[in-house]
């Protein structure tokens, strides 16, 4: 199943949100954003990532990341109804939760992007999930960050480069106890009846998790 159609033609208390992990297409690098001390630092983790993702419960659809305000998503899980685009501000994207590694932190990140480089790489980690999901039944897959291929554009004055993760799954896990889905509140989202739909979804509750913690997950 294709993920994104077409694709080849932080306000309030940080403590309130899940922290992120971001994809800079521009670098090629994945990082951290960490609130300490009183400000946020972001921490490079392109080298050493290695995290448990919830693919099962990957959201696509249209998000804004508008300038001096929180970004606005308009997602619903992949297998579910796709909502309508709100506005021309709003991109095509994704965002899913994950758990890093104790190496990187071992902590539940929100993994969301609207950069077309990023989709292409998200999109050929989702066929390989797909494929290998079967064999695989109740568990996430755990990924790393092979590389970053760049992708150029445009001619002249208006070339410009940018990088699509490629990323490799290594490995499966039970589901970890503290990695569950939570949907993003769906401010622009329209469903079948017209009307916005409510935030309050129900989470999808972990299952019984393994005690082995030999992938550094536990």
């Amino acid at each position: 199943m294709a993920l994104f159609k077409n694709l080849s033609s932080g306000g309030g208390n940080f403590g309130e949100i899940i922290p992120i992990i971001k994809f800079d297409a521009r670098s090629g690098r994945l990082s951290t954003r960490n609130y300490s001390g009183g400000e946020y630092v972001n921490v490079d983790v392109t080298r050493t990532f290695k995290a448990v993702m919830d693919l099962e419960n990957i959201e696509t659809g249209y998000i804004s990341f508008s300038t001096g305000g929180a970004p606005d998503f308009c997602v619903a899980r992949a297998t579910e109804k796709q909502p309508t685009q709100p506005s021309q501000d709003h991109k095509m994207g994704f965002r899913m939760l994950l758990k890093l590694s104790k190496d990187c932190g071992g902590d539940i990140r929100e993994f969301a992007s609207n950069a077309r480089a990023c989709l292409a790489g998200i999109e050929a980690l989702y066929t390989a999930y797909e494929a290998a999901a079967g064999e695989n039944h109740g568990k996430l897959p755990i990924v790393v960050l092979k590389d970053a291929v760049a992708i150029v554009s445009g001619e002249g004055a208006r070339k410009t480069t940018n990088y699509s993760p490629v990323f490799e799954i290594v490995g499966w896990s039970a589901r970890p106890a503290d990695l569950v889905y939570s949907p993003k509140a769906r401010s622009g989202a329209v469903g079948a009846a017209g009307a916005p739909p409510a935030t309050g979804s129900t989470r999808v509750e972990a299952p019984a998790t393994s005690s082995d913690t030999a992938d550094g997950f536990g």
